[in-house]
């Protein structure tokens, strides 16, 4: 997918970036840079996305964070549950808008 995604523990709080990895209707996975001291510090998370349909569509979904992987280094893998489900397949939206499923 490697769209931009940004994510935060809250209003006010730090508005982390990383890239899309992958997205289902119930969660996504993204991957970002983050040292120790900046990971995030709840398990409560907004993330904020765009997804292409016939125009882009701005998502601000609440989930909690399943897991935090290291990559490498200071890159990291984070895995995201949506508390509800997407209003659409993803897998949908690629049968819809080609560029959605080159862009995955």
């Amino acid at each position: 997918m490697n769209r931009p995604i940004w994510f935060s523990e809250g209003h006010g709080k730090t508005l982390y970036c990383g890239r899309t990895l992958a997205i289902s209707s119930m969660g996504i996975s993204l991957s970002c840079y983050l040292t120790r001291k900046s990971l995030p510090s709840s398990r409560q998370i907004t993330v904020y996305f765009e997804v292409p349909h016939l125009n882009i569509v701005n998502l601000a979904l609440v989930g909690r964070i399943l897991r935090i992987d290291t990559i490498d280094g200071n890159f990291r893998r984070i895995v995201i549950l949506f508390d509800e489900l997407l209003p659409f397949k993803p897998s949908e939206l690629e049968l819809l808008n080609p560029s959605f499923a080159a862009s995955v």
